[in-house]
């Protein structure tokens, strides 16, 4: 297959996917220990609607989870996550100690891989227990 054929596949199949305008993004508690629960709640808007969407939940290489699958319309959504606790049993706490990535993927039955919102997570120690704060990537 040449290269150009493929560009246009590529082209054709991004083109398919829907626009999706992340419009706010709460992130609670933060700051918070780093093995705290973590709600993420996110309003978005669709060009157009997507069948069985879920969002997967990841940090580091870890997941945190799945949002239920839903059918979300065209226009203006919104997804709710909780993570009780973060597990973070058999990491290295200088691995912590640095910037890291909350990234919440957008998946479609028929879309596959829709978008990434990534949150960057900065871990700090303090009075020795391991403090995170997630930034917003509206902010």
């Amino acid at each position: 297959m040449s290269e150009s054929k493929l560009v246009d596949d590529e082209e054709t199949h991004l083109g398919a996917l829907p626009v999706v305008d992340v419009t706010a993004v709460d992130i609670s508690p933060n700051p918070a220990a780093l093995t705290d629960e973590l709600n993420l709640e996110v309003d978005f808007h669709l060009s157009k609607p997507v069948a069985n969407g879920v969002w997967d939940i990841e940090y580091l290489v870890d997941s945190l989870g799945q949002v239920e699958a839903t059918d979300y319309a065209r226009g203006d959504n919104h997804f709710q996550f909780t993570a009780p606790q973060i597990d973070v049993t058999g990491i290295e706490p200088s691995q912590f100690t640095n910037c890291g990535l909350l990234i919440a993927s957008l998946k479609g039955e028929e879309e596959g891989e829709i978008m990434d919102l990534k949150m960057v997570i900065q871990v700090s120690e303090q009075r020795g227990e391991l403090q995170r704060i997630i930034y917003s990537p509206l902010e």
